[in-house]
Parts: C-alpha cells; sequence; structure tokens
C-alpha cells in the first residue's frame, strides 16, 4: 500500500503529465505537420516516420512577406508592451499610494476599460485612425492594445507595489532622495517581478490578437496572426504553410516568457496574482 506522501507525490506527477499533453500535444502536431509532405498530412492513420521537408517553411516565405508581418508583430508586441507598462505602473504606484475616498472607485473605473468586447469599439477606432490618417500603421494597433493591456498592468501592478513598505520610502525621503529618486531606485526594483508578469501577459495578448489587427490593417501593417490566416481562402486551403506559420508565431512567445522566467516564476507567488 501506497503511502500518504507517495500518493500525493504520483497524483501530483500524473495531473503534470495531463497538463502537459493537453497543451504540449497541439504543439507537436502543429511542428509536425510543418514539415510533413502535403500528401500525407491527412493520412489515416497518421504516419510519424517520413521524410521532412521545409517547402512549407519555403513556399510561406516566398509566396508573400511573411517577415515583414513578423516584423509589424514585434513591433507593435513590444510597442504596445512598453507603453503599457511605462503608464500602467505609474498608474498603478499612485493608487497605492495616494490616500483618497474615491481612489478605488477611480481603480475599478481603469479596470472597467479592459471589460468592453472588442468587437463593440473596433467601427469607432476604424473611424477615429482613418480620420488621423494613421489607419493601416503599427502606431494604431499599438494605441488599441495598449487601452486593453494598460488597466491590466494597472491592476496587477497594484498589488505588488501594496506589498512594498511605505516605510522604505520614508526612510529614502529621510536621507534626501526625491520622490522620482526613491521610486527608480528602490521602489521599482522591489516590485520587478510584477513587472516580468505584466509583460508576459501583455505581451502574449498584443502577440496574438487577431480581431483587431484584421480589421485596422490592410497590406502594409499586417501582423502574422493575420497573414497566416490569408493562407485559408474559399478556393483552397492551404494547410502545410499554416502549419508552419503558425509554428513560427509560437516561438517568440516561448522565448519570451523564458528570458522573464527568472522574475516571473517570483512575481506569480506575490503581489496580486497569487
Amino acid at each position: 500500500m501506497l503511502k500518504p506522501a507517495t500518493s500525493e507525490k504520483l497524483l501530483c506527477t500524473v495531473l503534470i503529465a495531463i497538463a502537459l499533453a493537453v497543451f504540449l500535444v497541439p504543439i507537436f502536431i502543429v511542428a509536425v505537420s510543418s514539415v510533413k509532405p502535403t500528401p500525407i498530412m491527412f493520412q489515416k492513420p497518421p504516419s510519424f516516420v517520413f521524410e521532412p521537408t521545409a517547402d512549407h517553411y519555403i513556399n510561406l516565405f516566398t509566396a508573400r512577406p511573411f517577415a515583414k508581418f513578423i516584423w509589424n508583430s514585434l513591433l507593435v508586441a513590444c510597442g504596445s508592451t512598453a507603453f503599457s507598462l511605462t503608464f500602467g505602473t505609474l498608474a498603478a504606484y499612485a493608487i497605492s499610494r495616494i490616500r483618497h475616498r474615491r481612489i478605488k472607485d477611480l481603480a475599478f473605473w481603469i479596470l472597467s476599460m479592459r471589460m468592453f468586447p472588442p468587437i463593440a469599439v473596433i467601427v469607432p477606432y476604424y473611424i477615429l485612425f482613418k480620420t488621423a490618417g494613421i489607419l493601416d500603421t503599427p502606431l494604431a494597433l499599438i494605441i488599441v492594445y495598449s487601452t486593453v493591456n494598460i488597466p491590466l498592468t494597472t491592476w496587477l501592478m497594484k498589488g505588488f507595489f501594496d506589498e512594498v513598505p511605505a516605510a522604505l520610502e520614508e526612510a529614502a525621503a529621510v536621507d534626501g532622495h526625491g520622490l522620482l529618486a526613491t521610486f527608480f531606485w528602490i521602489t521599482l526594483p522591489l516590485v520587478a517581478p510584477g513587472l516580468a508578469v505584466s509583460a508576459v501577459f501583455c505581451f502574449i495578448f498584443s502577440w496574438n490578437e487577431f480581431i483587431f489587427a484584421l480589421m485596422l490593417t490592410g497590406s502594409e501593417a499586417q501582423t502574422a496572426t493575420v497573414a497566416v490566416m490569408s493562407f485559408w481562402s474559399s478556393d483552397a486551403v492551404q494547410w502545410g504553410r499554416i502549419m508552419a506559420g503558425s509554428f513560427i508565431i509560437v516561438i517568440p512567445g516561448v522565448v519570451f516568457v523564458l528570458t522573464c522566467q527568472r522574475w516571473l516564476v517570483r512575481g506569480l507567488t506575490m503581489g496580486s496574482v497569487r
């Protein structure tokens, strides 16, 4: 008979294996299909022994300027993440430190900006950007994604700032440090895990978003997610290119999360994310 500790360990192992299978099997299928010859892609039963081919990747970059679309996605995702972290962090710090009876109402109003369904605001954004002359530009997507990411960043970072004792800032003020110096050199380094968590959420949302990118861009600012779906038409579905493009789209998000992993793991155990 298994001991209780051994049973719990075995149960955790099984649950982790199931979770990994759920999340990794689709990625494995996409990766294998991206190098599988088209004639056997939908063969039944599936064939896992074949000669890999790079034709799908070659066609992906030669048929259309897919490298440009990847660059557009990186530009928009990084720009929106930087913009959201800057303004969301400042707003969170202000909400955390200001003592006013209406400050919670302001915080809830900021969060309510995240509650709008995208389809309800696409037309107003389209008219606004067309009037301003920035339709089909990366700037338009950066603005839209920032309006979604800033409320999320504000609420995430507020929890982390609440964890920092105000006594540290008061001690810095006694030593002669100003408000900005205290914020940048004392408070901000202590909430670095929160910045990592917020950055991951902002980047993943901006990188994977599809509806806004589809409606607000054309040939110039088209992102990789929209470009991949352009291989799906009423005439034909180019599964090889779709699989190759989908696998490429997965890579930047994984790299970004692994880069922030050192702070991300710590950030998920403190602050507002418990």
